[in-house]
């Protein structure tokens, strides 16, 4: 069985105009990997936190603004178990290689990546064994705010499903012995090589009662019970029952920055002061204050209204950028005029903190660093969808917008109407990305039922959006397009705001 990890990895690294090798593949190892590219769009989430998830949240007609706690996780359910606690070591920040898990979760691609993860990455030494079946935490990486680490398990019979734990449960104690809460995502499997199967987990959302917290150097313990799979009616399938306990402390050598900021800003329909920010290469935080508290529920309309000052945006020297609005990995605790409330994004790559030329939040922005593209962007509006998105000049003069309105699309069986981005160069044409405007509320797992490969993008005034990116199908459109596709388009959805 190939290892899945190095395929994508393979594949990650290949000039998508190069020619390609032949790669031949298993059918278990195809479904293996069908299953883990739907799992990067789709997942349960499992938390230990009051978490309210906004995509679902705003197709309600009345909205809720979090008074306490809120957190949107990437895809990654359960809890409780009991064994024998293992002996653990800790050796931190020796020269090691990176698990593929760690090293395909953050980019970790080149250099530059490899010295910064380093100081981020722990080995770990906790294990368990139980019915024959033995687990090994090798690695942590994470900074003062969160961690990602990788279980191994030696032996599992190897099937052709995307393994869980039936249960688990999580502890995390800081140095005054503090029990803290925290989001933590599903623990599935993603490969497997000579026998070992590997369960990355993603922990964020760490927090004392809403309060930020420093967790390095905290104590973790991780029970786990019983591995399996979901078949096709939704039930667990125990594959091989055991408990299992692996007890680590967590460190980091992480040096988060931190930067002033002082401004008056408006969260929605509340006044505040934003303090400052903290930037590490896994995340960036916006510290505030609320001077005045305004409302915790919103129609519709009010929430269309004021939504846009409670979004966290960083744009990068290059002209990228990311919003909170399309991040997995976005945390957010509501403070007071006594308590300070914060804003977290959590990075999918190690980032430079020179690379960052602003951040905004509260319809307020800071500079930090000048800006190196000189790309303007240019807006292209549709009328037919009631949205707008802003394209660099370069892309958006390849472009003619092809809308279609008031027809019926077929996978959701409900009136629609599209904006699609055609692009035409050097006598090839593409369309680089479509907007569907779908009427009707549709979640992101009728989604993956009806049409995986539309991306979930909002509810707004009754309407489901989503987008659907294209392919570069021809040899002239790789040619002429991928650069476009690679830099721009993955890029588009920040640059993406509804017309009305």
């Amino acid at each position: 069985m190939k290892n899945i990890e190095d395929l994508l990895q393979e594949l990650s690294r290949q000039d998508i105009s190069s020619e390609r090798k032949e790669t031949t593949l298993t059918e278990s190892e195809i479904k293996r990997l069908h299953e883990k590219t739907l799992q990067k769009i789709n997942g349960e989430i499992h938390t230990k936190t009051n978490v309210e998830n906004r995509k679902s949240k705003k197709q309600n007609n009345i909205t809720t603004h979090p008074s306490f706690w809120r957190r949107y996780s990437r895809p990654f359910a359960a809890a409780a178990a009991a064994c024998l606690v293992c002996m653990v070591g800790v050796t931190a920040f020796a020269a090691f290689s990176f698990d593929d898990s760690i090293r395909n979760f953050f980019n970790i691609y080149d250099n530059q990546s490899q010295q910064t993860a380093e100081k981020l990455t722990t080995n770990v030494n906790a294990s368990d064994e139980s019915n024959g079946i033995r687990l090994d935490l090798t690695q942590t990486i994470g900074d003062h705010s969160g961690f990602y680490t990788v279980i191994n398990a030696s032996d599992l019979k190897d099937v052709p499903y995307t393994l869980e734990f039936g249960s688990y449960e999580l502890a995390i104690t800081g140095k005054d012995g503090t029990s803290y809460d925290y989001t933590a995502d599903t623990i599935s499997s993603t490969s497997v090589n000579e026998g070992i199967t590997k369960f990355p987990m993603l922990v964020s959302g760490i927090n004392n009662n809403g309060n930020d917290v420093d967790i390095n150097n905290s104590h973790i313990a991780l029970s786990l019970k019983n591995i399996g799979y979901h078949n096709n009616h939704g039930r667990f399938v125990t594959l091989q029952k055991g408990s299992w306990k692996l007890n680590w402390t967590f460190q980091t050598n992480a040096e988060p920055e931190q930067i002033n900021v002082n401004k008056d800003i408006r969260l929605m329909d509340s006044e505040g002061h934003w303090t400052n920010i903290v930037v590490s290469p896994l995340s960036l935080t916006a510290h505030y204050t609320i001077t005045k508290q305004g409302k915790t529920h919103f129609t519709q309309k009010e929430w269309n209204k004021y939504e846009k000052s409670d979004r966290l945006t960083i744009d990068f020297t290059d002209g990228s950028r990311i919003d909170s609005r399309f991040e997995d990995d976005v945390t957010e605790s509501w403070g007071d005029a006594s308590n300070e409330g914060y804003k977290r994004i959590g990075f999918n790559q190690i980032i430079d903190a020179k690379t960052i030329a602003s951040v905004t939040f509260g319809g307020e922005t800071i500079t930090l660093h000048q800006t190196t593209a000189t790309d303007k962007r240019i807006r292209i509006s549709s009328t037919a969808a009631r949205c707008f998105v802003e394209l660099p000049e370069s892309v958006a003069e390849l472009v003619t917008l092809k809308e279609k309105n008031a027809v019926t699309n077929p996978d959701f069986g409900c009136s629609e109407a599209t904006a699609t981005f055609m692009a035409k160069r050097g006598g090839a044409k593409m369309p680089l990305f479509t907007i569907h405007r779908l009427k009707g509320s549709f979640t992101g797992e009728k989604m993956e039922e009806l049409n995986p490969m539309m991306i979930y993008v909002g509810f707004h005034n009754g309407y489901t959006y989503t987008i659907e990116y294209g392919e570069c199908q021809t040899d002239a459109q790789l040619r002429e397009f991928a650069d476009i596709m690679n830099k721009y388009i993955v890029n588009i959805l920040p640059f993406f705001e509804y017309a009305d």
